[in-house]
């Protein structure tokens, strides 16, 4: 079986020459969504969904193309063509749905942890940040719960797995007659975990 090739250290984003290897990148990632935002002009791209589609695929080009056009070309092309399409909920006159306006500081802490990409299913893909997850959470815990006795918490990706993973921890605790009770405004999600693991229809308060 053939060797596979070794990476070129200076293309990574993680390793001493991480930091080296993104900043020109980052410099024609932000330069893109200045570009973007730009023609954008608005909250909200304009012409409808046949027209978005119709500028981003005339940007973008080929998904496959047989040739690339290099690192700083393709992120130019798509990251200003991704945000001249975007809804911008930082832009003052969007009033967004679900999602709200990142913070700067929250985009670069993203940043660092896809450089770093640390796998947080066990400790040795993750040593660090399992550790800084643990120290957050419990202390959260401590917020919600002052006098609980070693109060915990979990990260989840939103209120749908949230409603799943709190049914689920009571159906361990309580077994499989447990009942749940929802009001009737409740996020539709409730229903829908208390059927995924085997439990009763939940009741409604009106």
């Amino acid at each position: 079986m053939p060797a596979l090739p070794t990476p070129d250290p200076t293309l990574l984003a993680g390793g001493p020459s991480g930091p080296r290897a993104l900043r020109p990148l980052v410099e024609t990632v932000l330069a893109a969504l200045e570009e973007g935002a730009a023609a954008r002009c608005g909250p909200l791209p304009g012409g409808g969904p046949g027209a978005v589609t119709r500028r981003l695929l005339a940007r973008c080009g080929p998904a496959l193309p047989a040739q690339g056009t290099g690192a700083h070309d393709a992120l130019r092309s798509v990251v200003s063509a991704l945000a001249e399409g975007a809804a911008d909920p930082a832009d003052p006159h969007c009033a967004a749905h679900l999602h709200a306006p990142p913070l700067a500081v929250a985009a670069a802490a993203d940043l660092a942890a896809a450089a770093l990409n640390p796998s947080m299913d066990s400790w040795d893909q993750a040593p660090a940040a399992s550790a800084l997850e643990l120290h957050l959470t419990a202390a959260l815990a401590c917020l919600v719960h002052p006098g609980g006795r070693a109060p915990d918490a979990l990260v989840t990706t939103g209120g749908t797995e949230a409603n799943l993973l709190g049914l689920l921890l009571a159906r361990e605790r309580f077994g499989p007659r447990l009942v749940t009770v929802c009001g009737a405004n409740a996020h539709h999600s409730v229903r829908r975990a208390a059927w995924l693991l085997g439990l009763p229809a939940p009741t409604v308060l009106l």
